[in-house]
């Protein structure tokens, strides 16, 4: 107990010799304690004329200043408790428009059910706005590809395949009949086996295309698999900055382009027939990641954890 407590125990019993007794400490003790407080303050807290004694006016301000105290310390306890058993906090989650919309609502789902006290706040921007704001910690976490091992630490929660889009009325299709993957192909798995027959995107070099910005892993990797192949593309339509609004123009017929399987299983949209593509450069990993060294807190832990069970069949 400090001097405080010794006051506000006078306080409550209106009696030194009382308040004592309750302290386990001599009457003389607790008298000198309190006095140096006032001294301190260059107040008089106690009416000691009375009997019992009572509050001076300062000794009211005080007291009740001593009241806040108390309150904001118990309730601050009890925040704690509640963090610690995850009953109640926030987290910041970040990730690209695509991450957001199709990656993080099954999560989110699965994390509300198991902490509903704890508001998840989303963060969308471009992927390099993203990774500063977890230098900066505006962010707790973020959901991308590819993070640099000194500056994060991450786990991987899913794997991707990227796929060629195609419009299905191009006439290119018939030709590589063998070759063509449905919707529900994806679905099921089928471009995952071994078996299923890669394209070789130079079979396509001449039709439209619709490709990202650079910028974007996804563009990225459509050059790395591009150079592998030793080709360049001769009539880009459009680049645009989301695989998603790219995936809806390829699915309305404007040009091909390359997606990722977890967006094909996702989205309802029609209109395209789908290409296992060859190379090292198809195939990526979504990790959830953090800054490197940084406190990791429980919330942050649980939803690193919720993620990785709501992807582990994946």
């Amino acid at each position: 107990m400090n001097a405080r407590d010794y006051v506000y125990e006078v306080y409550k019993e209106r009696s030194f010799s009382i308040a004592a007794k309750n302290l386990y400490v001599s009457q003389p003790a607790l008298s000198a304690s309190v006095k140096k407080i006032e001294q301190e303050l260059g107040i008089t807290i106690f009416d000691r004329s009375t009997s019992p004694i009572s509050l001076t006016e300062e000794g009211k301000v005080y007291i009740e200043a001593l009241e806040k105290m108390k309150n904001i310390l118990s309730e601050t306890r009890v925040k704690l408790s509640d963090m610690n058993e995850l009953k109640t906090g926030i987290i910041k989650v970040s990730g690209e428009n695509f991450v957001s919309s199709f990656i993080l609502p099954k999560i989110i789902m699965e994390f509300s059910k198991k902490y509903p006290g704890i508001k998840v706040e989303i963060i969308e921007s471009n992927s390099p706005d993203l990774r500063q704001l977890l230098l900066n910690e505006t962010a707790d976490l973020l959901i991308a590809h590819d993070f640099d091992k000194n500056l994060y630490s991450c786990e991987s929660i899913l794997e991707e395949s990227l796929l060629l889009a195609v419009p299905e009325n191009f006439k290119e299709n018939k030709r590589l009949e063998e070759y063509l993957l449905t919707r529900e192909d994806i679905i099921n798995g089928k471009h995952l086996s071994e078996d299923c027959p890669k394209i070789r995107l130079g079979e396509f070099k001449d039709v439209p295309f619709v490709l990202l910005k650079k910028g974007n892993d996804t563009r990225r990797r459509a050059d790395l698999i591009l150079d592998e192949e030793g080709i360049s593309l001769s009539n880009v339509k459009i680049y645009l900055d989301q695989l998603i609004t790219s995936y809806n123009m390829e699915c309305f017929g404007l040009g091909a382009g390359i997606v990722n399987d977890v967006l094909v299983k996702s989205s309802s949209q029609k209109g395209c027939v789908y290409y296992k593509l060859s190379g090292r450069s198809a195939y990526r990993t979504m990790s959830i990641g953090y800054k490197k060294n940084r406190y990791v807190s429980k919330v942050m832990k649980a939803f690193i954890e919720t993620a990785k069970e709501v992807y582990k069949s994946n």
